[in-house]
């Protein structure tokens, strides 16, 4: 079973880290309401009871924020005229109508960013006694998948630093790619045009 166990997570590992270097058509939904979703989780569970949680909510915050910068390293964006179902009639011929589409990569950089918020997330579990050793490995999986399927991160409780590093580290991905990307940009601001 542990052998099973171990070859399932190198599976999952390597196509996760495929993932990262094939293009994905951006979707709005990612990338609203992935932070906002992470934003609202943290903002209701977040419990600062005393110095050590303060100074955790400080430094989680300052580390997701310089994470989610050094993602966006490699980010590399594709423009594709894609034809929609609609056509247009003209001199007695067919021609059909494009749809542009952003189509976004996260490379090196995301994966190197994604294993130091796990290390981030590991480092407080064990500071904080609520992960053991012997869990890292159940850890690495279980964040995989939560990061391929984001249906899995809603299904689970979370501790509130771990959804600051999420809110945090996505938030500030998202909004530098924003601001630094004039596709994206532009792909915020309205919905795609056919041309």
């Amino acid at each position: 079973m542990h052998l099973g166990l171990t070859i399932g997570t190198l599976i999952i590992t390597v196509y996760f880290i495929k993932k990262q270097f094939e293009f994905e058509k951006v979707s709005k939904v990612r990338y609203y309401m992935i932070p906002a979703f992470g934003a609202f989780q943290f903002v209701t569970n977040v419990s600062i009871k005393n110095a050590f949680d303060a100074t955790l909510l400080v430094i989680v915050f300052v580390m997701s924020c310089l994470i989610g910068w050094y993602q966006t390293r490699d980010f590399a964006i594709k423009v594709h005229d894609e034809p929609t179902k609609y056509i247009v009639k003209e001199n007695h011929q067919e021609s059909p109508i494009y749809e542009r589409a952003l189509y976004s990569r996260g490379g090196r950089s995301y994966i190197v960013g994604w294993i130091a918020i796990f290390i981030l997330q590991i480092v407080i579990g064990l500071v904080t006694h609520t992960v053991s050793l012997d869990e890292v490995s159940h850890e690495w999986t279980a964040e995989i998948l939560k990061d391929l399927l984001i249906f899995f991160r809603f299904n689970h409780d979370e501790y509130w630093w771990i959804w600051e590093i999420f809110a945090v580290s996505n938030l500030s991905y998202y909004l530098i790619l924003k601001n630094t990307n004039n596709q994206m940009r532009d792909a915020f601001k309205s919905e795609p045009k056919a041309s």
